[in-house]
């Protein structure tokens, strides 16, 4: 499938928004999970909050470098007052996240955006260390 410039702007302004949604459900989430068993993750989730958020940095900067203006957008956020069903709404979020970065990866290096590929593949180590850690704290 062919991309142009002004596509890819459209997408990665839509993975901002879940940038932005992602670092706010980590805060929410690390702030309402409760039980000694998850205090491992709680601060891990902090840390997530924290590396979503330079995300949004990245893709904002990629962004306005492509000509396009970064969105202030904020895509849906998952809430829960079950600690189990928090943790598998931010899995769901990684999983979908890592899809859409390999694919941006690939669209990036169809316009030959390499160094904006390269940010992509970053982005992309990351969400999968998220996956990890959450399916961890999953027992998966």
């Amino acid at each position: 499938m062919s991309i142009t410039k002004e596509k890819l702007i459209e997408l990665l302004n839509m993975d901002l928004t879940k940038e932005y949604a992602a670092a706010i459900q980590y805060i929410q989430h690390a702030a309402v999970m409760t039980g000694a068993q998850f205090g491992d993750i709680i601060k891990e989730l902090r840390i997530h909050a924290n590396e979503e958020i330079g995300h949004a940095i990245v893709l904002a900067d990629q962004i306005d470098f492509l000509g396009g203006v970064p969105s202030v957008d904020v895509s849906e956020i998952k809430t829960d007052k079950d600690n189990i069903t928090m943790l598998k709404q931010d899995l769901a979020g990684e999983e979908d996240a890592i899809a859409r970065y390999k694919l941006r990866v690939e669209q990036a290096e169809q316009l030959k955006e390499f160094a904006l590929a390269q940010q992509l593949r970053t982005i992309l180590a990351v969400e999968q260390e998220h996956a990890m850690d959450l399916q961890q704290a999953l027992g998966k």
